[in-house]
């Protein structure tokens, strides 16, 4: 995937991509680079890594933005890292606060086309995010992007929020901390937890980036899919996946 600066969506070709975190978040040269398990077209092995994070981050994160440094980093199979950071209107939530529940994290960035597409009219994520609430799934956004970037613009992020009817908790991680933890890379870059804290997904939200499903296959919600297999009490069926955006 190429490696693009943030802009403003005006100035964002449609077909570009969207990183997780600004290239002030990126890793040294030297560090081993984030991977999740690919396997948009079956399954993956149980166990496998879902994100190996580049250096450690930060021991001090600003007291007002993030309250908790993750535990650990993301690996399919293995607990979810933990992490405490504040929502967009400054209130405090902490992943440990949804114990016994299925959680869904998504990474978000206002200025990227592929949230623009997910969230719009037609787009996946305009309806899914409530109906899964509505059936007792937690489902957190995270903008891991520095708040002087376009988007981390806490008025960009609430007014994207406010035209896209999203209610769903939108949380800051303005130094990347929490995106580093589990090797968020792209937005959307989705990861789903178990209700006994393990992470079970992580990869794309589908197999359709903007709607098209390569070579005319069947669409698959990943994420939905995870969801589905989790209540049956099945294993999930695809684990991980190459995200897009």
């Amino acid at each position: 995937m190429k490696t693009i600066h943030l802009l403003p969506f005006a100035l964002l070709p449609l077909a570009a991509g969207c990183k997780s975190t600004s290239d002030t978040h990126a890793e040294p040269a030297s560090a081993p680079k984030s991977a999740v398990t690919a396997g948009s077209a079956g399954p993956s092995r149980p166990g496998a890594a879902a994100a190996t994070a580049g250096p450690t981050a930060p021991a001090m994160a600003p007291s007002s933005t993030i309250l908790a440094t993750p535990v650990g980093r993301a690996e399919l199979g293995a607990p979810a890292p933990g992490f405490e950071l504040k929502d967009i209107d400054g209130k405090s939530v902490k992943l440990s606060q949804f114990k016994g529940r299925k959680v869904v994290l998504e990474w978000f960035n206002p200025s990227c086309p592929y949230c623009v597409y997910v969230y719009g009219e037609k787009g996946p994520l305009r309806q899914l995010p409530d109906q899964l609430v509505r059936n007792g799934v937690v489902w957190l956004s995270i903008v891991s992007e520095k708040p002087e970037n376009p988007g981390g613009k806490t008025e960009t992020i609430r007014k994207f929020m406010e035209a896209n009817g999203i209610e769903t908790p939108m949380l800051l991680d303005p130094t990347g901390t929490v995106g580093r933890a589990y090797g968020a890379k792209t937005t959307p870059h989705v990861f789903v937890i178990n209700d006994k804290g393990t992470l079970v997904y992580a990869g794309a939200l589908d197999n359709a980036p903007m709607g098209k499903v390569a070579d005319g296959g069947t669409l698959v919600n990943y994420v939905e899919a995870a969801v589905a297999d989790l209540r049956a009490g099945r294993s999930v069926t695809t684990s991980g996946t190459k995200p897009y955006g």
